[in-house]
């Protein structure tokens, strides 16, 4: 074999470790790694002149809002960081794993009884895709209901049931792969993934970290709203069987009259670095009136103070999420 004509790359970095194998015009990847859920790429004999340049984010991001807590707004934070993703022309997908339905509730206002997220718990072998649906709103015009689908949103809905079919999941193996393996049926489909998690860290939460690229948790300003975060963190590594994980922490609900309580809890949080996302979203009485009338607050109320704060979220999101190449 000519060696001039033989080259061999390989890398390791946060995201991913691998070999690249080039010969003439033919790159060949034997093995690629995505460190953070264990996804395997497998290519084979792809003309390029020049390395392939391996993106992992041609598959979609996947993030998840997670806490066990309950009250610290988390699907109020999927459904309008969903809403800001996909108004910035990403395709997004947000699947409700909350028996409690309140994402569903707002982008899939007639609760369907039947082929919600639990087909995927009750059904070794199903077709994801015929869950999604358009995610569609119900606005009030001039007395009238009117439903209107949001341009790049969809979404996968929830019910009660989800609870009592989670628990037919326990006695799966490899149950906390459940959702991950489902989700490579989609992985080219969507730009984004927002999973919006129950309050809990049963097989529904764990299936959600597993497959999870970005754990975002959002975290209020009560006297306790740090309790129980260390053993999330442990639950976390548990189930990634890793300390390299993804994480973000997410500041929601601040009452900007109550300075002193703020200051302290914002001491509390300054030890999480570079995971503390810059972005505060303010306590609003236009989210209460959002949620009531099962809508998103970009279209309840667009100059609400909290519209601009989960724009700055999502254009956090968007700048974490830069897409990375391996040259």
């Amino acid at each position: 074999m000519n060696q001039s004509k033989l080259a061999i790359k390989k890398w390791r970095n946060v995201n991913s470790i691998g070999t690249l194998v080039k010969f003439e015009d033919v790159v060949i990847v034997i093995a690629t790694k995505c460190i953070d859920n264990n996804h395997y790429i497998n290519y084979s004999k792809l003309k390029r002149p020049n390395f392939y340049k391996l993106n992992l984010h041609d598959f979609m991001m996947k993030l998840i809002v997670l806490n066990q807590k309950g009250g610290v707004g988390k699907s109020t934070i999927a459904v309008n960081l969903a809403d800001g993703l996909a108004d910035a022309g990403k395709k997004t997908l947000i699947i409700d794993l909350d028996p409690q339905a309140h994402s569903s509730v707002i982008y899939s206002p007639e609760l369907p009884k039947q082929e919600t997220v639990s087909e995927l718990f009750r059904e070794k072998h199903f077709d994801i895709t015929r869950l999604i649906r358009p995610a569609t709103v119900a606005l009030d015009i001039k007395g009238q209901e009117e439903f209107r689908n949001i341009p790049n949103l969809y979404i996968i809905p929830s019910n009660i049931h989800l609870a009592t079919t989670s628990e037919i999941a326990l006695s799966r193996m490899h149950r906390e792969k459940i959702l991950h393996n489902y989700l490579r049926q989609i992985e080219h489909d969507f730009d984004y993934l927002l999973v919006d998690c129950p309050p809990t860290l049963g097989v529904l939460s764990v299936n959600a970290i597993y497959t999870a690229d970005l754990i975002l948790i959002p975290t209020n300003y009560s006297k306790y709203s740090l309790d129980g975060i260390a053993d999330l963190f442990n639950s976390i590594k548990d189930v990634k069987e890793t300390d390299n994980y993804r994480y973000r922490i997410l500041r929601n609900l601040k009452d900007l009259r109550n300075k002193r309580t703020n200051e302290v809890i914002e001491q509390q949080l300054d030890q999480f670095g570079v995971n503390l996302l810059k972005t505060v979203i303010r306590k609003s009485e236009a989210i209460n009136q959002a949620q009531m009338s099962n809508l998103p607050i970009y279209l309840y109320d667009p100059k609400s103070p909290c519209v601009e704060d989960f724009k700055l979220l999502t254009k956090e999101i968007l700048n974490y999420d830069q897409k990375e190449t391996i040259d």
